[in-house]
């Protein structure tokens, strides 16, 4: 990849987004890490090194995310990671109904302006990638909610894709499985991570990412082969035994 390029990646301070964040300052990438927790940007950006930079905001309050993409716009970067997300595990009856609005504005609304702003700027050759899940295509009961948005963040990418083709803007849509981060913890899963042999950590879905970053033909990948393997099998199979095993899965998770 070109050195002297500007990204911006939201959800930096852990897991993926953080993944991301190293390695595109190692490939030459100007940061700027964005996510709620200031001491633990602070420490990225000690990290990474002069030059980079980080904004603290909380993408499920509007004025936040209004501020953002105002900065997106005037800003020129190379490459938006749109990572940020939440996730909130039981019945979709009894969750708080304020948590439930909070998900869809951080998956999905700050997503969405997000990627407006950037795109309404973008140059050929600039790239916009969405931080999706396998669980767009496979809805998981006591954790539906999430699948659901996962499942508009895929959509919506596949169409940017071809939207963007002529411009010369990238749009990937990037579906890992389960990955060695806290996510699953602060969504509430029991206190329990994602199935070890399944598992790829942070580095391996970035690795994967910039890998169709450099290709620019895919508009969906799904990382990880036993991954793709899982969505392969879900559409040989009914919906219903789909639904059903997962929600099995849904209900282990939850205890």
């Amino acid at each position: 990849m070109a050195s002297n390029r500007r990204a911006l990646v939201t959800g930096a301070s852990e897991g993926i987004g953080r993944a991301f964040a190293r390695r595109l300052a190692r490939e030459g990438y100007t940061v700027t890490a964005v996510a709620r927790n200031e001491a633990r940007l602070r420490e990225l950006a000690a990290e990474l090194g002069a030059g980079h930079a980080f904004r603290v905001a909380d993408l499920a309050a509007p004025p936040d995310v209004a501020a953002l993409a105002a900065h997106v716009s005037a800003s020129s970067y190379d490459l938006l990671v749109n990572n940020a997300a939440v996730g909130l595990y039981g019945r979709f009856a009894d969750l708080p109904e304020d948590r439930i609005q909070a998900l869809l504005r951080v998956n999905v609304e700050a997503l969405v302006a997000l990627s407006h702003a950037f795109l309404r700027t973008a140059r050929p050759g600039d790239a916009l990638v969405n931080v999706s899940s396998i669980l767009a295509f496979m809805p998981l009961p006591s954790n539906g909610i999430y699948s659901a948005s996962k499942a508009f963040v895929t959509s919506f990418s596949e169409s940017l894709w071809q939207e963007q083709r002529a411009r010369g803007v990238y749009v990937l849509g990037l579906c890992p499985g389960g990955t060695a981060t806290e996510f699953h913890l602060r969504a509430g899963a029991g206190g329990r991570r994602a199935a070890g042999g399944m598992t790829q950590r942070p580095e391996q879905v970035v690795a994967e990412a910039l890998e169709a970053l450099r290709a620019r033909r895919c508009p969906t990948v799904v990382t990880g082969w036993r991954n793709r393997m899982v969505v392969l099998l879900t559409r040989l199979i009914s919906r219903r035994w789909v639904v059903s095993l997962l929600g099995r899965r849904g209900s282990a998770v939850r205890k």
